[in-house]
């Protein structure tokens, strides 16, 4: 049991640090707005004007009804009281709003804190009910409450004046049916859509969520004491710039991830730079281009980021620029001997593809030399270029 429950424990880190950026994204019309982490309370969210505590209860399956003596609501309160009580919190000065996947009972007081309240209920009507659950529970008089280790909850409510806890109840509002992960990160989508294409959304939300937990790292770390809207558009505004139809987004978990080389010796661009005697860290750097490149290519085919046509379209360029460069060289060699042969091929490699490489790109802003340089080994793999003659197609 305490497996599943360590496991719903960090789903709901998780699912504070995606609706903290859900948050922000939709506070667009707050003055200044930011966002603070386990500061005041689990997502707390405010502007020159107003502060919003968030308290998140997430539940990985489908939670009972939240009901008047639920340890969801009451835990929360205790939090709210013990703030109002320092004077942590202003209570004219705060909305107070209870992020919850669980659903409020139509028969809980609680109802009338939600959207769907039928006002048959008044502020005083709900603050005698939330302490007479409090004396209930003292008297012993409950079963639903004696033991449900709420205790201390209970006295923390009661250490608020009876105005104390009208402005908190009133304050309080109950999010409840709340979105799951995956409606959470559909509309977050929905907020980038009016910038990103269809078929870069998905990219650009994986991005956008990577630069944002490693927001909260540094602001949970107290490196930073509060994540800006102002922040989230300007790295929102980055992404949209490397998506132009001029530019292409490269995945820097494919710069930095790490190679078996061995998986690659046997390939055929290999073979051909051994044959002609290149370096043991040439080659290894060749690996490493080929993997970049091809990896890359293929995200941004499956992406839909790139055109089948346009990578065609740039093989085609390297190969021809390729072939131009390589005439000289075939007619350079003719009739002479193999270990002579076997040196000009090192030069000619060295010169136009180790120490330079050509200046093709597959859009005029994507210039990284991996993907020029990792390319060309592509092309050397399939043997449709050679850094041998030996190696080309008949």
């Amino acid at each position: 049991m305490s497996q599943f429950s360590a496991q719903e424990s960090s789903l709901g880190y998780h699912y504070q640090v995606r609706y903290a950026l859900y948050l922000l994204l939709k506070a667009k019309d707050k003055d200044d707005p930011f966002v603070k982490l386990e500061n005041l309370d689990d997502v707390e969210i405010g502007d020159l004007n107003k502060v919003e505590l968030h308290q998140t209860k997430f539940h990985n399956k489908k939670a009972a009804n939240l009901t008047d003596t639920s340890a969801d609501i009451w835990k929360t309160i205790r939090v709210w009281s013990e703030m109002a009580t320092t004077s942590s919190i202003d209570l004219d000065n705060v909305l107070l709003v209870l992020v919850t996947t669980s659903e409020t009972s139509p028969k809980s007081v609680l109802y009338e804190l939600t959207k769907k309240k039928s006002g048959n209920k008044t502020i005083q009507d709900i603050e005698n009910r939330l302490n007479e659950i409090t004396q209930t529970s003292k008297s012993g008089k409950d079963p639903n409450t004696k033991s449900s280790g709420l205790q201390s909850s209970f006295e923390a409510y009661n250490k608020l004046t009876n105005d104390q806890k009208q402005k908190l109840i009133q304050n309080i509002y109950i999010r409840d049916n709340a979105l799951s992960f995956d409606n959470l990160k559909h509309q977050i989508q929905s907020e980038l859509q009016f910038i990103f294409l269809e078929n870069q959304l998905e990219t650009a939300f994986n991005d956008l969520e990577g630069w944002w937990y490693e927001q909260c790292i540094q602001h949970l770390q107290g490196l930073k004491s509060q994540i800006l809207l102002s922040e989230l558009r300007t790295y929102i505004s980055y992404l949209n710039d490397k998506n132009k139809s001029d530019n292409l987004p490269i995945d820097t978990n494919i710069l930095s991830a790490e190679i078996a080389e061995t998986d690659y010796s046997a390939m055929c661009f290999v073979r051909q730079l051994q044959e002609i005697g290149v370096g043991n860290r040439t080659i290894t750097r060749a690996k490493l281009d080929y993997y970049r490149a091809s990896e890359q290519r293929s995200k941004w085919i499956r992406e839909q980021l790139l055109n089948p046509q346009e990578e065609i379209d740039y093989d085609f360029r390297l190969k021809d620029d390729w072939q131009g460069k390589f005439a000289f060289l075939q007619d350079d060699i003719e009739n002479v001997a193999d270990d002579i042969v076997k040196e000009k091929c090192k030069q000619f490699y060295k010169n136009y593809y180790g120490e330079s490489h050509p200046q093709i790109f597959i859009r005029p802003r994507v210039m990284e030399v991996f993907l020029v340089k990792g390319s060309y080994q592509m092309l050397a793999d399939k043997q449709d270029i050679a850094w041998h003659p030996n190696y080309l197609k008949p």
